[in-house]
């Protein structure tokens, strides 16, 4: 009986001395693998280009076609009659190409132009990814616009004859 007791003992000993090393092998390729992994993240990240990751801005003009009139050139103006809602603070939305509200800006002061009425604007913080977007000003109807133009900004709109 002693044998077999001297016996199990050496195996029990032999078994966990092979597990222990085992595991500290595994322990550490597991930890080699991981940091491989992160650097893998990391490089892809890199690829990616920041400005596609992070939001941005985009400005413009929305012009009231020969509105102001008796102003001078550089006069503040504003919308009258049908165009009564384009003004100072109105709102311009831009949505995703799901229709979800991405970002929100107002229209400037307008100054009187060889053109009309013209009101400049910009919109912070646009979420990118979307295939496309609709600009809106007021309830006037959106223009559809790609990521790559609103990130060019100088957007030109116009109402009216």
């Amino acid at each position: 009986m002693t044998l077999g007791v001297v016996t199990g003992a050496v195996t029990v000993g032999l078994c966990w001395a092979g597990v222990s090393l085992t595991g500290a092998g595994t322990a550490k390729e597991a930890a080699a693998a991981e940091e491989a992994q992160t650097r893998s993240a990391e490089a892809t990240a890199a690829d990616q280009p920041e400005e596609t990751a992070t939001p941005f801005s985009t400005d413009g003009t929305l012009t009231l076609q020969d509105a102001g009139a008796g102003l001078d050139a550089g006069e503040i103006c504003s919308g009258t009659g049908g165009y009564s809602d384009i003004d100072f603070g109105t709102q311009v939305t831009v949505t995703d190409a799901d229709g979800t509200l991405v970002a929100m800006g107002l229209l400037s002061l307008g100054e009187k132009t060889d053109a009309g009425c013209e009101f400049p604007f910009t919109v912070d913080d646009i979420t990118p990814g979307s295939k496309f977007y609709t600009v809106e000003v007021s309830h006037r109807g959106g223009l559809t616009q790609t990521e790559e133009d609103l990130r060019a900004g100088s957007l030109a709109f116009s109402l009216g004859d």
